[in-house]
């Protein structure tokens, strides 16, 4: 039976792994983290078949490599695992920056290997809090091939993306970096900044005892690891300053307002928004998007077979010569 391995037993890739092993054709799912524990949870709610300390174990029998790392470590784990990938495999990622992750693959991954960029987006009405098969019921899985991949290669993720109960969303990698930004980058690194803000103020001190959900929410992307909300914003800072002027004029717009004589102003700003909002949730929960992709006719284990399998040894110039 054909092997996946998932790299980042976090509670996306657990996620992953357990819709993964209620496919109709389940692949052999095999797990690496960095940390024990999370491995050993994963394997315990039955997401993984077996996990592995070295990643190189890990891929040595890999049909489909998925890399949910953080994107501070995207860069060094294709290079880690980029000797030895068997000839044929695919490798794809889930990480919200695909152009960065793409010119890392093109200059690492050798050849006769296969890099999609995938990015799933989960639905914005189930938060998640633990893993869970059904959080990609309905979700956004966009895909990016890099220029090297196999058409087979992209069919096989788009595969992937369906078989888990996800819409498969085509995109070019600059056009997703940018919308992205504006929906993800963008909330997280201002969420940060409020945080910093407040806790900067003189007040400081008695505000945070006033301080409840609707700022506890506000500011979540405050507690993400540093060093990767600092590797992908350098990566992604020309998007990033331009969706900061936009805000920076929307702010503007609000305090010329909120200063206003007159309520119009402010109230337009404040229904247009809820409006919006209310349309992208009703559009949300029924996946009610323009495009959806349409799927390859035949399974993921169908795919993963005949994509790995008549590939995987290629044959020696012995064997050449006894076929002569």
């Amino acid at each position: 039976m054909a092997q996946i391995t998932i790299i980042g037993l976090d509670t996306l890739g657990i996620s992953l792994g357990l819709a993964l092993r209620q496919t109709a054709q389940p692949p052999t799912v095999v797990g690496v983290d960095r940390d024990g524990a999370e491995a050993r949870r994963a394997q315990q709610l039955g997401a993984v078949e077996r996990t592995e300390v070295w990643v190189a174990n890990a891929c040595r029998n890999a049909a489909l490599v998925i890399l949910n790392e953080p994107f501070s470590r995207l860069r060094d784990m294709l290079a880690a695992i980029a000797e030895g990938l068997p000839q044929g495999c695919v490798v794809t990622s889930t990480a919200a920056l695909m152009v960065p992750v793409l010119a890392w693959a093109d200059e690492l991954l050798p050849k006769g290997i296969s890099f999609i960029a995938g990015h799933p987006i989960l639905s914005p009405l189930k938060p998640v809090t633990e893993p869970s098969a059904g959080i990609f019921k309905q979700a956004q899985y966009c895909i990016v091939p890099s220029a090297t991949a196999d058409i087979s290669a992209m069919d096989l993720v788009s595969s992937l993306a369906s078989a888990i109960g996800a819409q498969p969303f085509f995109l070019d990698a600059a056009e997703h970096d940018g919308l992205v930004t504006a929906v993800e980058g963008l909330p997280g690194l201002l969420g940060t900044l409020l945080m910093g803000a407040a806790a900067d103020a003189s007040s400081w001190r008695d505000m945070r005892r006033v301080a409840g959900p609707a700022f506890a929410q506000a500011t979540t992307g405050a507690q993400d690891d540093p060093a990767s909300v600092v590797a992908a914003a350098r990566a992604n800072r020309e998007n990033l300053a331009r969706w900061l002027e936009n805000w920076a004029a929307k702010l503007g717009e609000a305090r010329t307002a909120l200063l206003s004589d007159e309520e119009a102003q402010l109230t337009r700003l404040i229904t247009n928004a809820y409006e919006a909002r209310d349309r992208w949730l009703r559009d949300s929960a029924g996946a009610n998007w323009e495009s959806a992709a349409e799927m390859p006719k035949i399974s993921m284990g169908q795919m993963l077979g005949n994509l790995v399998w008549p590939q995987r040894q290629p044959p020696s110039s012995q064997d050449k010569k006894h076929k002569k």
